[in-house]
């Protein structure tokens, strides 16, 4: 009897340390005050018409502007196609479903439209406001839908034929290798996931640009350390916010048995590297 007073009273604490740490309590489950209401209302372009953009504060911190904002998706989504037309990965990304997994405001679906008109193309992200912005603007031509940071997709196994996460993997950290094994579980024979990530190229390109935000946030820390060699993984920060850094070796370690590696980008997303991966 003791024993399990003792035993219910340690999930108590622990319930109680989570309840003041906001950062812990949202960080495997998308959140909302309790409190709080939710209106939203159905307003999706009209047939023709150019696609909505979202209000900055969904933006995410790329553009300075609506004109520019728009522009970078447009770009890291020709890049994206260029990289793997390149892979000779033998891709055609309108032939099957394509989900971008971590959407955000839908900066980069957003210039997928043509391939929508002939396929699904699914958007997801764990911020419930960016995903209810975009299913009540931008859907149709694209389909949306939140999920949490657990590694689940709500989707049949070999759905999908392109999966695409930019800047998504430089922030998840204890989850990194089940999202990759989910990942693969959605993807069809020969699919595609292109991924970017933080890597020593990545380190080479902040230490020679210590203005960078990133760099600066990296100031006095071991990374940017000349003659320190890295750790093969490297987490700064356990939230939301978190930068997940890899050594190539480890992630052809771990990635190879479950993927085809086509190819390996130095600054395809950015200072990024972005990997070519074909389901085996």
């Amino acid at each position: 009897m003791l024993s399990a007073l003792k035993a219910k009273f340690r999930i108590l604490l622990q319930l109680l340390e989570l309840g003041e740490n906001q950062i812990l309590l949202t960080k495997y489950f998308p959140g909302r005050n309790a409190r709080a209401g939710l209106a939203l209302h159905y307003r999706p372009a009209a047939a023709g018409a150019a696609l909505p953009v979202p209000p900055r504060d969904l933006w995410l911190g790329y553009g300075q502007d609506e004109q520019s904002y728009v522009a970078s998706g447009r770009e890291d989504v020709a890049r994206m196609l260029e990289v793997i037309a390149r892979s000779d990965a033998g891709f055609n990304p309108g032939a099957r479903p394509i989900l971008d997994l971590g959407c955000g405001g839908g900066r980069m679906i957003r210039h997928l439209a043509d391939y929508a008109a002939r396929t699904e193309v699914w958007g997801l992200d764990v911020s419930a406001p960016h995903i209810n912005w975009l299913k009540t603007r931008l859907n149709p031509p694209f389909r949306f839908a939140v999920n949490t940071t657990i590694p689940h997709l709500p989707f049949p196994d070999g759905h999908f034929g392109l999966v695409y996460c930019g800047s998504v993997f430089t922030h998840i950290d204890d989850f990194a290798e089940s999202w990759f094994l989910e990942i693969r579980r959605v993807l069809g024979r020969g699919g595609i996931l292109y991924c970017t990530v933080h890597d020593e190229h990545t380190l080479q390109l902040l230490a020679a640009q210590p203005q960078h935000p990133l760099a600066r946030s990296l100031q006095g820390h071991s990374l940017l350390t000349p003659g320190i060699e890295p750790a093969d993984i490297t987490v700064i920060g356990q939230d939301a916010a978190s930068n997940v850094f890899y050594r190539a070796r480890y992630l052809q370690a771990f990635l190879g048995p479950l993927f085809e590696i086509l190819s390996v980008t130095p600054q395809a997303y950015g200072y990024q590297t972005a990997w070519v991966l074909r389901k085996r």
